[in-house]
């Protein structure tokens, strides 16, 4: 029978549906990110177009694209906050389920779960939902009014009645979603969590926590064995240093060339926060030639800062192959050192491959842009959408093309939800490993209060329920 003093964390595998939600919410994060990364791009490669391709089809084209983006954006950023927020809700009655699984499959009273999963489980997971929500509502809320102002100065008619039924659908549902995970949520999550503290008892957190090595603990250790603190792949770092630094002054160069391009060519812009370009200037050619260099080197510094991001993406693999085998190999040894506690810390917290992290933000971004060539090419003979009437036959005919580039994205997607709770479901055992060996808090955690069951008082754990 393990003794109360024998009580240490433990990470518990938290089974497939905690591992896959985490995966999507930061699937989803990412995704939306590349939303927002679309349309940027697309933005600032309109400026360019205009400068180095004026007037010519291929701008045209271009400009069209990045409208309709906005049609991608806005549904795709709406259903992905929405779900962002949803998956959120889940973490903590998925965790709670988790750990009481693992008690009922025997996990002993002295293997206490690591505090990122215990303040999960007893934490509300609802507050990202309530605060996306909100926000969601007023500004949805307030467009609906004035469409429903506008709908009955028009005069009502089916596709009117269509529009405001449907809009107060969205709202309705939008708002539906907050007692479901303030409530409904939060009541399956204490349904399971109410068992924890009776069998994970406050003396057993409290003596697990007493064992948790601070960063002073490991430095002192290492300095006591002659090593230093120094992370593995000093040399990638460095490169990595480097490579932020050339994205530094590419921005930097870009702004100063989009700069010198709008003061040039569009001596009538405004300043304001809703800067408007206004009409072009008729140049001299030697100034022409001026604007064009710029329009080039904004193109250039543009092209430097992605490679520049791609070298940091291939790095950040290179550094996580390295530090996960000098974990390895110090967990081998069983009178070793223990390793940095940066290296620690961050082993310590879950989290996607940053190779994943880029795929989820490409793949949210072609989600857009094949939501906008399916767009253009379904409004570009409508009457009511003659803007987009100029789209040429090319730019029409890979309209057919949107919905399969969509459903591509979603394929990358889901794989890569699935690839990294895998990632994810097998570093949980060498999490645990560490974690009994080195007991450390997360990267996200240092600096934060200390775990509660430290410092509650006898009784507390029930009230702090769920």
């Amino acid at each position: 029978m393990s003794s109360l003093t024998d009580s240490r964390w433990r990470v518990h595998p938290i089974g497939r549906a905690a591992t896959l939600r985490r995966a999507a919410a930061e699937a989803m994060l990412w995704g939306l990110m590349g939303l927002v990364g679309l349309f940027a791009i697309g933005f600032l490669s309109g400026i360019v177009a205009e400068e180095v391709l004026p007037e010519s089809e291929a701008a045209t084209t271009l400009d069209l694209v990045t409208r309709a983006s906005l049609v991608g954006d806005l549904a795709l950023g709406l259903t992905g906050l929405l779900a962002l927020g949803l998956l959120g809700a889940l973490e903590g009655p998925l965790m709670a389920r988790a750990l009481a699984g693992a008690m009922r499959r025997g996990a002993p009273a002295t293997a206490v779960p690591f505090p990122l999963q215990w303040e999960a489980a007893r934490e509300s997971s609802a507050r990202t939902y309530r605060l996306i929500a909100i926000w969601l509502l007023a500004i949805l809320g307030f467009c609906y009014v004035i469409v429903v102002f506008a709908v009955f100065e028009s005069g009502l008619d089916p596709t009117g009645l269509a529009i405001l039924g449907g809009g107060a659908l969205l709202l309705a549902v939008i708002w539906a979603g907050i007692p479901l995970t303030g409530r409904v949520f939060r009541r399956w999550q204490s349904r399971h969590f109410e068992e924890l503290p009776r069998w994970w008892t406050q003396p057993h957190r409290i003596i697990a926590a007493g064992r948790e090595l601070t960063e002073q603990d490991v430095t002192a250790a290492r300095s006591r064995a002659g090593l230093g603190v120094a992370l593995p792949g000093a040399g990638v770092r460095r490169l990595v240093t480097a490579l932020v630094a050339i994205i530094t002054v590419s921005a930097i160069a870009w702004e100063m060339a989009f700069t010198l391009t709008v003061g040039i060519a569009y001596p009538d812009a405004t300043r304001t926060a809703s800067r408007q370009l206004g009409e072009r200037a008729d140049l001299e050619p030697e100034t022409e030639r001026l604007v064009d260099l710029l329009a080039m080197g904004m193109g250039v510094a543009g092209g430097v800062a992605l490679l520049a991001v791609a070298g940091i993406v291939v790095c950040t693999i290179i550094l996580r192959r390295l530090e996960h085998r000098v974990l390895r190999r110090a967990l081998a040894e069983p009178a070793t050192i223990p390793p940095a506690h940066a290296l620690l810390s961050r082993a310590m917290a879950p989290t996607s491959l940053t190779i994943l992290k880029v795929l989820f933000a490409v793949a949210g971004a072609a989600a857009a842009l094949g939501i906008a060539l399916w767009f253009v090419d379904a409004v570009a003979e409508l009457p009511d959408w003659d803007f987009y009437a100029a789209a040429g036959p090319e730019l029409r005919a890979a309209g057919a093309l949107g919905p399969w580039i969509v459903l591509g994205a979603l394929v990358v997607f889901v794989l890569g939800i699935v690839v990294s709770s895998v990632l994810d479901a097998r570093d949980q055992g060498l999490r645990d490993e560490l974690v009994q060996r080195w007991p450390v808090r997360p990267v996200e955690e240092d600096g934060a209060a200390e775990d509660t069951a430290e410092t509650e008082e006898p009784g507390e754990s029930e009230k702090s329920q769920p």
